[in-house]
């Protein structure tokens, strides 16, 4: 691998090659797809339930970030997305995803 072949190998991680990525995936709707929403709720809830207290916080470490991946791609980016409560999905939704994987991997205890 030459330093042309690994710069063009670099030009797949730009923002806007990522976002246009992700918009053909169309995960901007997996934030109102029931069947995503509930077969993941349902599998935490599962792994919960049996007592794999580190799988369910690390599924619900996923799945939230996956969540607030999807609303803010729904939102769109850009200034757009931002002066449109974008910025606040990634906050709100990162800190909340975070404090329950917190929760459930180190603080819950029985």
């Amino acid at each position: 691998m030459n330093w042309d072949n690994f710069m063009h190998y670099l030009d797949y991680f730009r923002t806007d090659q990522v976002m246009q990525r992700l918009q053909d995936w169309n995960v901007g709707e997996l934030s109102t797809n029931p069947w995503f929403l509930g077969g993941f709720a349902a599998i935490i809830l599962i792994t919960y339930l049996i007592g794999w207290k580190a799988i369910a916080g690390f599924l619900v470490g996923i799945g939230g970030f996956a969540l607030v991946l999807s609303l803010a791609v729904g939102k769109g980016t850009g200034v757009e997305g931002i002066a449109g409560g974008g910025l606040w999905i990634l906050v709100g939704g990162g800190a909340a995803a975070m404090s329950l994987f917190i929760y459930l991997v180190f603080i819950k205890s029985e």
